[in-house]
């Protein structure tokens, strides 16, 4: 028997068909933009959002701090272990002098070499000489030393200190008084300001060369007087 056809032409078969095509169209999976109640541009689902940037720049933040603080330490022990040799070059020159002369060099001016390049005290900076009082010395002392005189007994004199100061041989029979700390008597390097009284010791170095017992003035004052011989 056949099917009949509806007014439009269709049997029951086909409308049913039709319906479910309809059906299963319509119920295709549709996407949402998600929108910034500030803005009518549709927001991405995915990056990052202020908070989390915020976060990741605090952390570098944080770590870049870290480092820098790292880096000036090793950098300030490395200063301090340089001034160290430096200071025990100085203690062999001296050493040297005095067993070739039968004397300690004479005490002079800061920056100034006592007589470990040349026979007399002079200064690597300006050339200049100098022929100072030395009480501790004998008699036409410097008489002596161009005689006895066979260095040089360092290779170089420093030209400055790893902080921008100057080098000081001192002789100080009876100690010193320095920027407020006792020195007790002895012959020291003087690890100090330069000529214009600027570049000290920073406070972080000092206490480093404090505590490595380099430094014998027992106080922060901006410079180290490294023993190098007791009197």
């Amino acid at each position: 028997m056949p099917f009949d056809r509806c007014a439009a032409g269709f049997t029951p078969l086909e409308v049913q068909q039709r319906h479910r095509h309809d059906f299963i169209k319509k119920a295709k999976p549709t996407f949402v933009s998600v929108l910034s109640p500030y803005s009518r541009v549709a927001r991405p689902l995915t990056g990052f959002t202020l908070v989390e940037l915020l976060v990741v720049v605090s952390v570098v933040s944080l770590l870049s701090s870290v480092v820098l603080a790292s880096l000036n330490s090793a950098r300030e022990k490395g200063r301090v272990a340089q001034a160290a040799s430096n200071a025990d070059a100085f203690r062999r020159a001296v050493e040297l002098y005095n067993d070739r002369m039968g004397f300690y060099p004479p005490d002079v001016g800061r920056g100034w070499d006592p007589g470990f390049l040349k026979p007399l005290p002079w200064n690597p900076d300006t050339g200049a000489t100098s022929i100072p009082s030395c009480g501790h010395c004998p008699s036409g002392w410097d008489a002596i030393a161009a005689q006895r005189w066979d260095g040089p007994y360092i290779g170089s004199w420093p030209h400055s200190t790893p902080w921008g100061g100057k080098y000081d041989y001192n002789y100080w029979e009876s100690g010193a008084g320095r920027y407020g700390c006792t020195v007790p008597a002895g012959v020291y390097i003087g690890i100090q300001r330069d000529y214009a009284d600027v570049n000290p010791i920073p406070p972080a170095g000092e206490q480093a060369m404090l505590d490595s017992r380099i430094d014998a003035d027992g106080c922060l004052n901006g410079e180290a007087q490294v023993i190098l011989f007791r009197l």
